[in-house]
């Protein structure tokens, strides 16, 4: 039976997806083990695995997390032209002068990212300790059970 023409465009993505994902780890002279960028894009390696056989193919968050990885362009991934998309990026706008989602969504991604970061290192030069309740003034981020007049205040 022959494939439908849905079925074979699917088939020539998937195809495109797995030359560029090879490409690109090449190119970013990754000699990792599968573990290894699994970890770092934060899916199972079994995904990789996948992604690498060209049975299927990173999307969303997974996808722009792997070009992040592999410094390279989402766009260029999912098989698109390396300088149709580096120009987008770069001026960081559309041809009409907006944001995409996409590009507002990787940029609100990275900010969590670095916050994150931020707050961990901010826990590890602190011992973990939360700062001195005065520091928070009114806040609702009081300890569970605290029973301070900053607490009675902010969950009065």
């Amino acid at each position: 039976m022959m494939p439908t023409a849905r079925q074979q465009k699917t088939s020539e993505k998937l195809r495109i997806f797995s030359e560029r994902f090879k490409a690109a780890l090449e190119r970013s002279n990754f000699h990792f083990q599968d573990n290894e960028i699994a970890e770092k894009v934060g899916v199972e390696p079994s995904a990789i695995s996948n992604w690498r056989q060209g049975r299927n193919m990173a999307k969303g968050k997974n996808l722009r997390r792997l070009a992040e990885v592999l410094n390279c362009r989402t766009g260029w991934l999912l098989g698109g032209k390396e300088d149709e998309a580096a120009d987008v990026l770069h001026r960081g706008h559309t041809p009409h002068g907006k944001d995409t989602w996409q590009q507002r969504a990787l940029a609100a991604e990275k900010k969590l990212a670095q916050l994150r970061k931020g707050l961990w290192n901010l826990l590890e030069t602190s011992d973990g300790l939360p700062p001195p309740q005065e520091t928070l003034g009114a806040s609702s981020l009081a300890a569970p059970g605290a029973t301070g007049p900053e607490t009675v205040r902010a969950r009065g």
